[in-house]
């Protein structure tokens, strides 16, 4: 079995990094949802 597979810090940083990158592309498609709601 590969290592990367029980690197848990790796996996939590490309959690990290896909959460991010899926809020971006949220916000970046709903600008009101920077705001919050109103």
């Amino acid at each position: 079995m590969p290592r990367i597979l029980t690197n848990l810090k790796f996996w939590g940083l490309t959690a990290a990094l896909t959460w991010i990158v899926l809020v971006i592309a949220v916000i970046a498609k709903n600008p009101e949802f920077a705001y919050g709601p109103r």
